[in-house]
């Protein structure tokens, strides 16, 4: 089955499903919020956390306009290539770990106001240059998501928020970024290739489930690994696929010829994050996942879940992490960039070790980490 790489929150009758990266709660208000961290004692120091935001003190740096772009707290330095301030010390980790603490810790409680999901409906494109969105393109939408729809400075206070926390070199092959909706608590963010270029790919938001920052800082480190792991350098995109969507002996046949794991968007590369991933904890229990997908009833195909999860809870890092090796280390990629790194006790601590032997990517951990914080801290 071909499949978006995108958050569904699953509801049946009987149970919910909870998913890691659930679309997140509240209402879209003319402010995006977070509540104070708490504090607690940083490395068993004795030191308390902060609970409120640093004055500001003058930047270090200055901007090509020879003025930073912001002021820079307490602790931070600027830096002016993307003219944000935060800190590049290491300091913001524990900080940011408390703020993220318990953002995979899921119960029936958190889903029992959970309104009808409705379809989704694409409301307006931008184009994305760096770090600026431009050139909107509108759908034609319904009266009552047109304020929504207009509504440019959520879309833009949402895009500076992704594109403040990913370096913009480490997402230079998303060129759009798509606004949706399909109502509160449905499908919070998405990544898909573009619809003309398969080396290009598009960031999908609905502003309309940002409103718990914990939760939608989350999601979008775990969208960003979708692009991490299935971008043209770590993937080798088939165009046949990518040209002939409808052509079913096309994807056929490009899975079949794949000697390392077809991810949808192409054949992975033998280096790759993505196969390493895979061959390392999914060669065992693919065909028994792959039975399960092909369960066409919905009942079935979650009780067979069900069981497939019984006995391996200690194999993933969240339940949802289950649903397929895309979403897996996806998963394992947000767990490791939001919380403190594991001894390795159990399978699912391994998956979050796995990119720590990848210096790049513990470098990026840092820098997100960083950039994170600081936009959180900015929002209280």
């Amino acid at each position: 089955m071909r499949k978006n790489w995108q958050i569904k929150v699953f509801i049946l009758t009987v149970a919910v499903t909870l998913i890691a990266c659930q679309a997140v709660m509240g209402p879209v208000g003319d402010d995006i919020t977070i509540p104070s961290p708490p504090t607690h004692d940083a490395e068993g120091d004795g030191a308390e956390m902060p609970n409120t935001v640093p004055p500001p003190t003058e930047a270090g740096d200055v901007g090509e306009s020879g003025n930073p772009a912001e002021s820079c707290f307490e602790g931070e330095s600027y830096h002016p290539e993307s003219e944000l301030c935060y800190r590049d010390d290491g300091s913001a980790e524990p900080l940011f770990l408390t703020m993220m603490a318990g953002v995979t810790d899921y119960s029936d409680e958190d889903f029992s106001d959970a309104e009808e999901v409705g379809e989704e409906e694409n409301l307006v494109k931008y184009t994305i240059t760096g770090n600026e969105i431009s050139a909107p393109e509108y759908e034609d939408v319904s009266a009552e998501l047109k304020p929504l729809q207009e509504n440019g400075e959520v879309h833009e206070r949402v895009w500076d928020f992704f594109s403040a926390v990913i370096p913009q070199e480490r997402r230079d092959f998303v060129s759009n970024y798509l606004v949706f909706t399909d109502g509160k608590n449905g499908t919070l963010a998405a990544v898909e290739q573009t619809q003309t270029d398969p080396y290009a790919w598009m960031i999908e938001i609905d502003p309309e489930d940002t409103a718990d920052m914990q939760d939608f800082t989350f999601t979008l480190i775990h969208e960003y690994g979708h692009l991490l792991t299935l971008n043209s350098e770590q993937v080798k995109v088939d165009e046949a696929v990518f040209y002939n969507p409808e052509d079913d002996n096309a994807y056929f046949d490009a899975e079949d010829n794949c000697t390392t794991y077809f991810t949808g968007e192409g054949c992975a590369n033998s280096s790759s994050y993505f196969y390493l991933f895979y061959d390392e904890y999914w060669t065992d229990i693919y065909n028994e996942w792959l039975d399960i997908e092909m369960i066409e009833d919905d009942y079935a195909y979650y009780d067979a879940l069900d069981e497939f999860w019984a006995g391996r809870e200690d194999e993933f890092v969240t339940e949802y992490a289950m649903t397929n090796p895309g979403e897996d280390i996806a998963e394992s990629w947000a767990v490791f960039v939001t919380h403190p790194k594991p001894a390795g006790n159990t399978i699912a601590e391994e998956k979050v070790l796995f990119f720590y032997q990848f210096p790049e990517l513990v470098e990026l951990r840092s820098e997100i980490i960083a950039r994170a914080y600081s936009r959180l801290i900015r929002m209280q």
